[in-house]
């Protein structure tokens, strides 16, 4: 099969979505211009920001990092150590790698330093670890962003995983939810970075074959905390879906993103990524102006914020322990 593109190279990618197939180069020319008009559609980033890219040494964030250098972006890399035996050290060893190969040297933060790590907090909080992993990703990639004086965070984000997202948050009717999804996250000031997913036009498809016609080594394997992910769930549901009707994945997304689209709201409504209420003891604390967290400063829309809340839980689930093996 010809490139449809150039109508002279033998096509390497094949995407029945766009009714399209590319040679290596006339793809990568496709891939940019998707990410070039999801950044345009909703002004995600702008020429002048410093770019915070979140990578955890899978293809998706990897693939990010690259495109929006080669988009002429200022970017760094932040990895974050989850502290889960084996994958992290693999994940890791990938992120560095890729950076060097780039004349980059990212940012790291090691949750077992931070006391954190994330097997130990799901037990020690009795929550599943998906939550609890997106608790402390969610802190450390505001307070590093803040602290080194970045204007926005990016996230490897791609189609089939909003649209997953999507598709649980209709199955559960989460309206919350659902009126805040959008890959433009403005930021609320007092500390609050704006968060942006610019790959969210791109499939999984096209990011793994952007990573592997661009000799990008990535980690293949999947977390494995998230082996009973539900989202999971919804992405195979949506994969088989597409393999009968290609294209529908996209319409799916895109049509929710429709500014007429009443369950959601538009972006700058979006003041908070936890949504209108924050649960703080019996009581509830209205959104509105984030207040510094009482133990730790981070900005917040509760006294306590969630993160050292939940470190607390685990600190004092270690001490019940020192306890009573002392005892």
């Amino acid at each position: 099969m010809k490139c449809k593109r150039c109508r002279r190279a033998e096509a390497a990618v094949d995407l029945p979505s766009h009714h399209s197939a590319f040679c290596p180069d006339c793809f990568f020319v496709f891939f940019q211009r998707q990410v070039k008009e999801g950044i345009r559609k909703f002004r995600l980033l702008a020429p002048e920001d410093r770019v915070l890219v979140c990578v955890s040494g899978g293809k998706d964030s990897l693939v990010l990092w690259d495109v929006l250098m080669e988009l002429g972006y200022e970017t760094e890399g932040l990895y974050i150590d989850l502290g889960i035996d084996g994958y992290s050290e693999r994940s890791k060893e990938k992120v560095l790698a890729y950076a060097a190969s780039r004349g980059k040297t990212p940012i790291v933060v090691e949750l077992a330093r931070e006391g954190i790590p994330i097997p130990e907090a799901a037990r020690c909080a009795r929550m599943e670890e998906c939550s609890v992993c997106g608790t402390v990703k969610r802190y450390f990639f505001n307070r590093v962003a803040a602290e080194g004086k970045f204007t926005v965070v990016a996230t490897g984000h791609n189609l089939d995983d909003e649209a997953a997202r999507l598709l649980g948050n209709l199955l559960h009717w989460h309206r919350d939810h659902l009126s805040r999804q959008h890959p433009f996250l403005p930021d609320a000031g007092e500390g609050l970075v704006r968060k942006v997913k610019p790959l969210w036009r791109v499939s999984e498809l096209e990011t793994a074959s952007y990573g592997f016609l661009k000799g990008i080594d990535y980690v293949t394997e999947e977390c494995p905390m998230s082996e009973d992910a539900t989202s999971l769930v919804y992405k195979e549901a949506l994969s088989r879906i597409e393999d009968q009707m290609p294209g529908t994945r996209t319409v799916f997304y895109q049509g929710f993103l429709d500014p007429g689209n009443p369950l959601r709201r538009a972006p700058e409504a979006q003041l908070r990524e936890g949504g209108g209420k924050e649960r703080e003891g019996a009581g509830t604390v209205e959104a509105g102006t984030p207040r510094a967290c009482a133990s730790c400063g981070a900005p917040t829309f509760a006294e306590v914020c969630s993160f050292c809340r939940l470190r607390e839980r685990v600190q004092k689930r270690r001490e019940q322990r020192a306890g009573r093996a002392s005892g």
